[in-house]
């Protein structure tokens, strides 16, 4: 008997020993999934390390991963645009781990830095790796808002027109600042082929497409809103950028408890990209371009914030002119500085703020006898303070902006007479205008799911200019979590300050109707907006109706696209608008595999523009040249590009790396940008816009 209950005893340790062995028994892998904290997205391409070691994975494509540890390592897990995390591990084998959005150079441009106080009306919002992994944007942020159902750019330039209205309608503001000249390589008449912005510094972006909010000036027809970064890094960010057209140097460090330094800087040759596409740059001699920015951010305390940005760019860019009196180089040369200045202080239920910027401008454009300089100074300050309240918000507040050109040279007498041979006038102007504003907007909040805004902007006359008053309605509905509904409406005035010689500051007055709904749920979402425009400039007055239709779909974890459609019927006095366009077809398809890869196409699919035919000529007995004579506009062929872009995220130890290749129109398309002719017009020659373009980059963050 006891011989037995000693051998029960026995076995009952040895079963027990055999559990505990059991529960002690590491996992032969851990396996989990990684999500989006916020959103609960899948994140591939995730990075996950034991720590102390070497050894480590990647998220697969639905954000698997697996790896061989024991309870008690530590798992670092870190992804390009979220706050790295670490977990210490446990008995239990399969984890579901989320990341949340962080603040580094990759993050989502959604963060709350300031808000706006009518943001609740039609923002459009773009993400910064959007920006990057865009072949259409380029890395420029600004060129990312051709992408959106709202763009009516009927060129390949950054000068942005939104729903049928002109770029110079189209206010483009920093930090709460105009910036009026901001494009880079721009022509003469304004257009350039990209913008100032370094994507690195920015941190938050909002699309205005119709009816900008009346706490802005200057913009009569879209806004674009981009904010400077507003955080104090935990350790210091390094970016380095090497493309075929751009070698960029940017840098984020601490420097203090509550304080950042960021400087970059970059150097954009023309050598390499021309070198690998001779063709499609035939006409582009030389591009060269330098830039250096500084941007100071203080947070002194939890309600106080102060930055100051310092930028500076000096470039010149060479092509090859046609014209029937003259072919050769057209050169321009350009110096500019900009400098903003911002102060917030939040009280309780208020805020304070001053906007100060400041700018100026030299640029030379020749050709042959055609000799022009061009010096521009601007100057912008506002004083606003912003009630927060339960039911109710105001902000209200004064701006001061003045402008100021100086114009100077020498230009063909007759336009039809471009070359050396034939005579030139000269001339100089010096303009300036000054336009001090007071407004007040504010929104009640009738229940829940409405919302009710009104604005005023009224100007103070100064220097024989018109008196106007700006005003606007907002209403905003949501039935649902997933609908919206905004209902908005105004009038808007600006003063545009010309470029060219002879001309005068005018006034644009643009009244603007429109009804956007959207739908969302997860990774579905859908857009419907309807608009009206009618605005009037010098002689002229311009009809704009349009529709936009949107639809973003998450077709599988590993595909989503998206695709719209905008139709305009544009007037002008004198015929229809080159942006009476019946149908913009833009649409983009992402397809991420193997956990780093990702392959994006985008493609743009319009109705072709208007230009004035040549229908006959006079020969000019004096000159001994042709002048033309211009028919009834005629459309351009449609116009049609597909663009690809193939990206990899790298993980170089705890640090991340972009590498993408980028091919702008694979099809090679030869779309028309209007016609040369030969010196007598009896025979026109292609002007084509960009034909197939390659484009490599690799961006290093560490």
């Amino acid at each position: 008997m006891r011989r037995r209950r000693h051998i029960l005893i026995l076995v009952g340790v040895l079963v027990a020993l055999a559990a505990i062995q059991a529960l002690a028994q590491p996992c032969p892998a851990y396996t989990g999934t990684l999500v989006d904290q916020s959103t609960g997205e899948l994140l591939p391409g995730a990075h996950v390390r034991l720590a102390g070691t070497t050894s480590g994975t990647s998220t697969g494509t639905a954000g698997e991963f697996k790896i061989e540890a024991t309870p008690g390592d530590t798992l670092l897990i870190s992804f390009t645009g979220y706050t790295a995390k670490k977990v210490v591990l446990t008995g239990e084998c399969n984890l579901k781990l989320a990341l949340e959005p962080g603040t580094s150079e990759l993050n989502i441009v959604e963060i709350k830095a300031e808000r706006l106080i009518a943001e609740e009306f039609t923002i459009k919002k773009i993400r910064k790796l959007d920006i990057y992994t865009n072949p259409s944007a380029k890395a420029d942020p600004i060129l990312a808002v051709n992408s959106t159902p709202s763009a009516t750019t009927t060129d390949e330039s950054a000068n942005i027109s939104l729903r049928g209205s002109t770029p110079a309608e189209t206010g483009i503001f920093f930090n709460n600042v105009p910036i009026n000249d901001a494009v880079r390589y721009g022509q003469l008449n304004g257009i350039g082929t990209f913008s100032i912005f370094n994507t690195a510094l920015v941190s938050q972006v909002q699309v205005y497409p119709g009816n900008p909010p009346l706490e802005f000036g200057s913009t009569t027809s879209g806004l674009i809103s981009l904010n400077s970064d507003e955080t104090v890094p935990g350790k210091s960010v390094n970016t380095i950028s090497l493309t075929l057209a751009s070698f960029g140097v940017y840098t984020q460090r601490r420097t203090g408890k509550r304080s950042a330094l960021t400087a970059f800087s970059n150097y954009q040759p023309s050598v390499f990209i021309r070198a690998l596409n001779p063709v499609a740059m035939e006409r582009i001699r030389q591009f060269t371009s330098v830039d250096l920015g500084l941007h100071y951010f203080l947070k002194p305390n939890d309600q106080t914030i102060f930055k100051v940005f310092t930028y500076a760019i000096k470039e010149s860019y060479r092509f090859f002119y046609k014209h029937p009196t003259y072919q050769g180089d057209l050169v321009q040369n350009k110096t500019r500085m900009y400098s903003v200045i911002n102060f917030r202080r939040r009280f309780v239920r208020s805020e304070f703020s001053v906007n100060n910027g400041l700018s100026f401008s030299y640029a030379n454009f020749g050709a042959g006898t055609f000799d022009i300089n061009l010096h521009q100074r601007d100057f912008f300050a506002s004083v606003n303070y912003q009630y927060f309240g339960g039911k109710a918000e105001f902000k209200t507040g004064v701006s001061y902006d003045t402008r100021y050109v100086r114009f100077n040279g020498k230009f063909p007498l007759y336009a039809y007479a471009f070359g050396e041979a034939y005579p030139t006038d000269s001339a100089y102007s010096a303009e300036r205008f000054k336009v001090p504003e007071a407004y007040i907007y504010g929104k009640y909040f009738i229940a829940p799911r409405v919302t009710l805004g009104a604005g005023l902007r009224k100007n103070i006359s100064l220097d024989n200019q018109g008196d106007f008053l700006s005003s606007q309605v907002n209403i905003s509905y949501h039935p649902s979590k997933m609908l919206t509904v905004n209902l908005s409406g105004g009038r808007y005035n600006k003063y545009q300050l010309p470029l060219g010689e002879g001309e005068v500051p005018f006034h644009i007055e643009a009244d603007q109707y429109s009804l956007d709904a959207g739908w969302k749920k997860g990774d579905t979402e859908y857009s419907l907006s309807l608009f009206y425009k009618k605005s009037k400039y010098t002689q002229t007055r311009s009809d704009v109706r349009g529709i936009e239709l949107f639809a973003k779909y998450r077709i599988s974890p590993s595909l989503r696209g998206q695709l719209s459609l905008t139709s305009l019927e544009a007037d002008l006095t004198d015929g229809p608008s080159p942006y009476n366009i019946g149908y913009f077809l833009r649409g983009n398809f992402e397809y991420k595999y193997a956990g780093t890869w990702s392959t994006t196409a985008v493609f743009l699919f319009r109705q072709g523009s208007y230009f004035a035919p040549v229908t006959s000529t006079t020969f000019d007995n004096t000159l001994g040249v042709y002048e033309p004579q211009y028919g009834d506009p005629e459309r351009l062929p449609s116009y049609n590009i597909v663009d690809i872009n193939l990206s990899k995220i790298l993980m170089v130890g705890e640090n991340s790396a972009i590498a993408f290749l980028g091919i702008s129109n694979i099809l090679d398309r030869r779309n028309v940008r209007g016609y040369s002719y030969n010196f007598d017009y009896t025979t026109a020659e292609e002007d084509l816009f960009s034909l197939r373009t390659f484009y490599v980059g690799f961006i290093y963050n560490f």
